[in-house]
């Protein structure tokens, strides 16, 4: 899957800050996004920034105790 590079940049834009990271993921055909140090986005905002042929959908990666909930968001093509 692909991501075209304006995209992220409109990303950046609206979130405020590069402080965030394109990832693979273990799903087929998806990547990831992780903002900050895995905070939790606006996803209806994110959404509303990619192609309409992608969707980004919350992934709970861990629960620490320390840290709290860390999240990323999977990207992948709408069904």
């Amino acid at each position: 899957m692909r991501i075209d590079f304006n995209t992220l940049k409109n990303i950046e834009h609206w979130y405020g800050s590069d402080d965030f990271e394109v990832g693979s993921s273990f799903e087929k055909d998806s990547i990831t996004l992780r903002f900050g140090y895995w905070s939790e986005i606006d996803i209806v905002k994110l959404n509303s920034l990619l192609p309409f042929s992608l969707i980004a959908e919350l992934n709970e990666v861990d629960d620490d105790e320390d840290t709290g909930v860390l999240v990323n968001y999977n990207i992948k093509r709408r069904v």
